[in-house]
């Protein structure tokens, strides 16, 4: 019994140094302990193939949805049987058509979507238990939906002192996926060229329809106007067309770039020659 009385304080000492220590460590512990990370949620890549096409994402921009990702060919392709190739941060990828229940998507596959007019495409990227996710709206057309039926167009000679009203002299069609609304006559010309240095343009022209809407394959009407001019001789002008995209309303417009929805795409810009002798 004298040996344990005389070792029992040690032994009381020794163990308190212990649960101290543990103590200790498990409060360091703590601080190495890494909080979740926030799973990213994007698309990362989007590119299509449709016959010989095949090209990445040329405009990716924040819009009234939560993306608007816009996809334009070098000439026009067959829109109802396109392969999205895609490449995403996330848990899932889903799509819709026209605002039906997302469905998912075969990424890996390249499944075939049908992004002709008037078809809505959108995509749907997720995080794990849908705890954040994306939508992206996706447009789809040709660089160049107007298609003059004759890109130069040569009016009859005229005199000087008479104005030229060359209503239908021509058609053109809309090659791309979208409605074309006309609106406005075109204010910007270039490659101006008279017989008098320094000479005003005395060309313009409009591209018209009946109802003021060219749908996808239908074909409306060019019109080509002078003015009078004070010297005889050969006249050149090209009118330059600028197309933007109401994104609201989906379809393709002039200039109206003052509305919030309407939007520089990355069309091309139409361009119609025009010639004439005045005399």
């Amino acid at each position: 019994m004298r040996y344990l009385e005389k070792f029992s304080p040690i032994s009381v000492l020794l163990f308190i140094f212990i649960l101290c220590l543990g103590c200790s460590s498990d409060d360091s512990n703590t601080d190495d302990v890494e909080q979740p990370t926030e799973e990213k949620v994007a698309l990362t890549r989007f590119d299509m193939l449709a016959k010989d096409h095949t090209f990445s994402v040329i405009q990716s921009d924040v819009f009234s949805v939560d993306s608007l990702v816009v996809c334009l060919f070098p000439t026009p392709v067959d829109y109802a049987n396109i392969s999205p190739i895609v490449d995403f941060e996330g848990s899932s990828i889903l799509y819709r058509i026209n605002n039906e229940a997302f469905i998912e998507y075969s990424a890996s596959e390249g499944e075939n979507i049908d992004f002709s007019y008037p078809n809505i495409v959108d995509f749907k990227i997720s995080a794990l238990n849908d705890s954040e996710s994306k939508v992206y709206r996706i447009i789809v057309d040709t660089e160049q939906p107007i298609l003059f039926n004759n890109s130069e167009i040569t009016i009859p000679d005229s005199p000087t002192d008479s104005n030229y009203n060359g209503l239908n002299i021509d058609t053109w069609k809309n090659v791309g996926n979208y409605p074309i609304r006309l609106t406005y006559r075109t204010t910007e010309y270039v490659d101006v060229n008279t017989p008098e240095t320094d000479a005003n343009n005395i060309f313009s022209s409009t591209l018209t329809t009946a109802s003021n809407i060219i749908n996808p394959n239908e074909e409306g009407q060019v019109n080509v106007f002078t003015t009078s001019a004070a010297t005889p001789g050969l006249y050149t002008s090209t009118a330059l067309f600028n197309l933007n995209f109401n994104e609201n309303l989906g379809y393709i417009v002039y200039d109206d770039t003052t509305n919030t929805y309407v939007k520089d795409i990355g069309y091309g810009k139409a361009t119609l020659k025009m010639n004439g002798n005045k005399i």
